[in-house]
């Protein structure tokens, strides 16, 4: 009997789900909602014939894949596939199929990072409960500029989004270009003025060697000061001891950070100190839309590539 084992569902999604497809009526699954690491994750997952990470949480690299010799698929909850070492996969001959990303999600998290920000809506609801009423002045966004690092479908749905608002959308990324932005009806600018103009600033590019440490100190001293730096992309691709240095510094307002470096982020980290940092655990995709869409369609392509390798066999 072939075995397939669901990693990371902290969550416990899998207890909503249903396991009913025709094709895994003989599989054995196994779920896990716990993380685990060396010796204990391989004694999860050695038998496994196919995998189900949920999101990113546990990382296949080669040393790891090198000791699951069963190993024939791995079905990844979402697009991203950062956490997979795919040269060694090829080596061994195991597929990677992937799912589509939450986009929607995403978006609806920076719009309530920077609202938060730009309201001061956790500050204030902490004075109310102290029975504080403050005469608060908020930020609109109508007539600000936000600017987009990246433009593929995440960027683009912020940018539909921001121009309803009445917001000004630039954009860069390494390789973006005029005639792609145009037809967005955003403006393409250069990194620089990127930094420079920006009153409100997104990530919203791939993690790809490309854009690791894409960010650095030298970026955010272009910002301005009133400045609110949103990351819901993936942690590694800023220099994290150049925001910190940035935000104790008061180079720039604030930030919206719901991804890091490491993850989980870990008690006493300077990011967790600084009252101008908005923080969540990696929820920008977590809805329960989202999840159970992610965890349907992983199904849905093991239950494909059963049927696939089942015609092959014929």
């Amino acid at each position: 009997m072939m075995k397939l084992v669901i990693l990371d569902d902290y969550e416990r999604t899998t207890d909503r789900i249903s396991f009913q497809h025709s094709s895994l009526a003989n599989i054995d699954v196994e779920t896990f909602c716990d993380q685990a690491e060396g010796d204990e994750l391989v004694n999860r997952i050695r038998n496994a014939d196919i995998i189900i990470p949920i999101r990113e949480r546990t990382h296949f690299t080669r040393e790891l894949l090198l000791r699951l010799p069963n190993l024939k698929l791995i079905a990844q909850t979402g697009s991203g596939i950062a956490h997979i070492d795919k040269e060694a996969a090829e080596e061994q001959e195991i597929e990677i199929l992937t799912t589509p990303g939450g986009s929607q999600a995403v978006m609806e998290l920076v719009f309530g990072l920077m609202i938060a920000h730009s309201r001061q809506i956790l500050q204030l609801n902490q004075e109310m409960k102290h029975n504080k009423w403050t005469n608060a002045m908020g930020i609109g966004l109508a007539g600000k500029t936000l600017g987009l690092i990246g433009l593929g479908k995440i960027g683009a749905g912020v940018a539909g989004i921001a121009k309803a608002f009445g917001m000004r959308v630039i954009a860069w990324s390494p390789r973006l270009t005029e005639e792609r932005a145009l037809l967005h009806g955003v403006e393409y600018v250069e990194i620089e003025k990127l930094f420079s103009q920006s009153d409100f600033l997104s990530v919203h590019v791939r993690l790809v060697p490309e854009t690791k440490n894409l960010i650095k100190a030298e970026h955010f001293e272009m910002m301005k000061r009133n400045a609110f730096f949103i990351n819901t992309s993936r942690g590694e691709i800023v220099d994290e001891e150049a925001l910190v240095q940035a935000l104790e510094e008061k180079q720039i307002a604030g930030a919206g950070l719901d991804v890091f470096a490491q993850e989980p982020l870990k008690a006493g980290h300077p990011l967790t100190e600084l009252d101008n940092v908005i923080l969540t655990p990696h929820i920008g995709w977590k809805t329960d839309s989202t999840f159970e869409m992610f965890l349907n369609k992983a199904l849905d392509n093991v239950t494909k590539y059963l049927k696939n390798k089942a015609k092959t066999k014929n």
